[in-house]
């Protein structure tokens, strides 16, 4: 069965059919949704790698989700938030979206508001300024790298979910930061993993299955 089906409740009530959130994880209290996991895989530029399967890929978003929570947590008193920030976050929001218009068609399926969409991306908005501030190095992406990344994972992985894929002139920039955000964690693991280890994370996930 489909893990998004399978992480979801139902419970018939006298109002009618109502379908309850399930948790996938709590850090140091705080928690993370199956619909957080879902509405990161629909804003954020998360791309899927190739015959990575369902749970896996899960797995991968929420661990990230675990990461800007904690980070925030660490250093929401540090740091002031801009709309600059909120801007580096949302352009390529809205450039997988396609239009404003397709955006807030997206909120609107996830009955979100546009406040309620700052205040879902404020931790990555976060996370994002903190990784520039503490760590800004250069990370040069080469084309070839770009669109093999198109080619061998984003065309079949869109395939399998039975979606067009888009073009490479459109995909380019957010595989590009796709890209160089997977190779900045790749450096910046052992980081992550320092502040992680004083925080007290339950993968409700990984628990259950």
């Amino acid at each position: 069965m489909c893990i998004k089906i399978a992480l979801l409740l139902t419970l018939l009530l006298q109002s009618g059919l109502i379908l309850i959130d399930k948790i996938a994880a709590v850090v140091n209290g705080e928690i993370i949704t199956v619909s957080d996991i879902e509405k990161a895989i629909g804003f954020y530029p998360v791309l899927r790698k190739r015959s990575e399967a369902d749970d896996v890929f899960y797995y991968r978003v929420l661990d990230e989700l675990i990461n800007y929570k904690v980070i925030y947590q660490e250093y929401r008193n540090e740091f002031a938030l801009t709309d600059d920030d909120y801007e580096q976050v949302q352009s390529p929001i809205l450039l997988k979206a396609g239009s404003m218009e397709k955006l807030r068609s997206l909120l609107k399926s996830y009955d979100m508001e546009w406040n309620d969409f700052r205040e879902y991306i404020r931790e990555k908005v976060l996370y994002e300024k903190v990784i520039r501030e503490k760590f800004p190095m250069k990370i040069n992406i080469q084309f070839k790298e770009i669109e093999d990344f198109y080619e061998k994972d984003y065309v079949p992985s869109q395939q399998q979910l039975n979606l067009a894929p888009r073009t490479l002139i459109e995909m380019a920039p957010i595989i590009e930061k796709y890209l160089r955000k997977t190779k900045m964690e790749e450096r910046l693991s052992g980081w992550l993993a320092d502040i992680r280890s004083a925080y007290k994370i339950e993968n409700k996930m990984r628990s259950e299955k």
